[in-house]
């Protein structure tokens, strides 16, 4: 569960703003898309929703070559991203090989003396056959929902990891990443309502001119990017040591 719905957040950062009692020339609707395309997606570039998912010969397109090297073309299935949109692919390893011509077995009875010592050289043998012919995948992610993988196995099960845009519902947001979120998202507010402010005389909102003190949100675009810059710069990580993450 949420530490915040998305109603309890924006009602949060408008109070921070100073801006909950005050009538605006903007909507919330427009508040709320403001966030959704700016706020929420800059920190979800720093601070992604990460989702692992399993693929397999089902979700193979094509398969072809690239600059001399062969690749596999897998599809993200939809139900992963539905709503949201990928970032980026973090891992791409197979849980399952498959595929005769890529790996060898050995395999024998180990009841009498001479069998063992016979398996015991095969595993040896299997052992620097793997060795020399480990396969060390790489992939790389073709917008919007392909992922091109070179130097794969023949076939088998493969276990992805992807990096997602988080749901506006907010239901992915890490508890402990709020606070972050949160001072992003009232900078952005800011530079946003500067903008759209700075026009208007004293602050015209249809009933009354109402001064806004918008002369201190001047900065806050600035402000905004040094923020992103410094979480950019310095990074936390939590759980996984290859994605950024608070």
């Amino acid at each position: 569960m949420a530490l915040y719905n998305l109603n309890e957040f924006m009602w949060l950062i408008k109070s921070d703003v100073g801006i909950k009692d005050i009538p605006l020339p903007v909507s919330d609707n427009d508040l709320l898309k403001r966030f959704e395309m700016s706020a929420l997606t800059d920190f979800s570039v720093l601070c992604p929703r990460v989702e692992t998912f399993m693929v397999n010969q089902n979700e193979v397109v094509s398969k072809g070559s690239e600059t001399g090297k062969r690749y596999t073309e897998y599809r993200i299935p939809p139900h992963v991203y539905q709503g949201t949109v990928v970032l980026g692919v973090t891992r791409f390893e197979a849980a399952r090989p498959d595929g005769y011509a890529d790996f060898y077995t050995p395999n024998a009875h180990w009841n009498t003396p001479d069998a063992v010592i016979t398996a015991m050289g095969d595993l040896r043998m299997a052992a620097g056959v793997a060795s020399a012919l480990a396969k060390a995948p790489t992939f790389q992610l073709r917008s919007p929902d392909r992922i091109l993988v070179y130097n794969g196995w023949a076939g088998g099960v493969y276990e992805v990891e992807v990096l997602l845009r988080h749901d506006l519902s907010l239901s992915t947001i890490p508890p402990g990443a709020f606070r972050q979120l949160r001072e992003l998202a009232v900078l952005d507010m800011k530079a946003y309502l500067y903008n759209e402010l700075k026009r208007k005389d004293g602050g015209d909102v249809g009933i009354g001119t109402i001064q806004l003190k918008i002369d201190d949100w001047a900065n806050a675009d600035a402000d905004r990017l040094a923020l992103l810059k410094q979480w950019d710069e310095e990074g936390a990580n939590l759980d996984i040591e290859h994605v950024r993450y608070f």
